[in-house]
């Protein structure tokens, strides 16, 4: 049985990259001695309902108890300064693991270790988030130091990629291309309800910050009952960014036909999803978009961006990806009134269940994980 740390900096994010990490757990505990280390102490109980997973109560190291109330006061800031932090508290335990998988990003571990790229966040700018200023690159400067990440540690690392976009990314960054293993989706769960039967609305799912152009997809929603279609809008997700989150509460509190929802419960979400028509996206470069894939698994017609990993999900579809909103408007309208064109795009879509499903993502993370390390070429 090997011992195995997985290096995660906060769960309670209960983002995408979350919700790889406790797969990953859930995928390796049955035949390993798994330990978590982190910034901050989760809640396995509370994470288990909203992942829909099974990860059991694991030993689990953190950070001293100054840095995590930092982190904690921090919550969304920083989240490069807190992993670099991480990095260097992961580094001092390596003694005690035969292997070490990071589940964000680089972290250039000094051992056997596995590393699952979202984005490479100590190289390039997130293109979804440029800040160029000198406090930032100051800022971006010091992280780096501090995580003490460079091309030589990464050679004899096993890099994967949760989308080709973003191992391209990584390519650019540091001459290496990550093998892609798509994230898990929770593809089985939906009911495929008939399209008849669903109402005639959209749903936006994630993190209710800036990042996801939340504001935007309200707009564009209202652009298209201005137009005529009789629509709605369900906001779903983690409201840990305060200030933008109270933004969208009172322009969703001025519309009628714009329903806040907060942070809900798995079986809602899904029900959510099985119940509806449409998806909404807003975040340009997505770094994959499990909501996406979650959407087009459920039978619903996603619209997103066209840019990053959420190409892939829907299969450079041109009539599902969108320039900008004003362009979103067109192309959504152009669905809405086809029922064609609704039909040819949902057929698109229906090998989604087996591209990204979680038994795959699973089978494959064990398979990685047992095999010799090698280095990248």
């Amino acid at each position: 049985m090997s011992r195995i740390a997985i290096v995660h900096p906060n769960l309670q994010m209960k983002g995408g990259a979350e919700d790889v990490c406790m797969q990953v757990i859930e995928a390796l505990q049955d035949e390993n001695d798994v330990t978590l280390l982190t910034l901050i102490s989760p809640n396995i109980t509370e994470l288990n309902q909203y992942f829909d997973t099974n990860v059991r109560e694991l030993s689990v190291r953190v950070v001293p108890q100054a840095i995590t109330e930092i982190c904690q006061r921090a919550g969304n800031r920083a989240v490069k300064l807190q992993s670099a932090i991480l990095a260097r508290f992961a580094k001092r335990n390596l003694a005690d693991f035969d292997q070490m998988i990071s589940t964000k990003n680089e972290l250039a571990l000094d051992i056997n270790s596995v590393e699952y790229i979202h984005h490479p966040q100590y190289s390039i700018d997130d293109p979804g988030l440029i800040n160029e200023s000198l406090p930032r690159q100051a800022y971006d400067r010091l992280c780096r130091e501090l995580a003490d990440v460079d091309r030589s540690k990464l050679d004899s690392i096993c890099l994967l990629a949760n989308s080709d976009w973003t191992a391209e990314s990584f390519h650019d960054a540091y001459g290496i291309r990550p093998k892609t293993v798509y994230p898990p989706v929770h593809t089985d769960r939906f009911s495929q309800l008939d399209w008849e039967d669903r109402e005639n609305g959209f749903l936006t799912i994630g993190r209710i910050g800036p990042s996801k152009r939340i504001l935007n997809n309200i707009e564009i929603v209202a652009q298209l009952r201005e137009r005529g279609h009789d629509v709605h809008l369900h906001i779903a997700g983690p409201t840990t960014d305060g200030e933008y989150c109270d933004r969208v509460k009172r322009r969703a509190a001025e519309l009628e036909f714009v329903h806040f929802e907060g942070s809900v419960a798995y079986d809602s979400l899904t029900e959510l999803i099985n119940e509806h028509r449409y998806g909404l996206h807003g975040r340009p470069y997505e770094h994959f978009g499990i909501v996406v894939a979650e959407m087009a698994a459920g039978g619903m017609v996603p619209f997103a961006p066209n840019s990053g990993g959420q190409r892939e999900i829907l299969n450079e579809e041109s009539t599902l990806l969108y320039d900008s909103p004003t362009d979103a408007i067109e192309k959504i309208e152009t669905i809405l009134e086809d029922a064609e064109r609704q039909t040819a795009v949902r057929e698109t879509l229906s090998s989604t269940s087996q591209r990204f499903s979680r038994d795959r993502f699973k089978r494959e993370i064990r398979e990685i994980v047992m095999k010799e390390p090698e280095s990248n070429e």
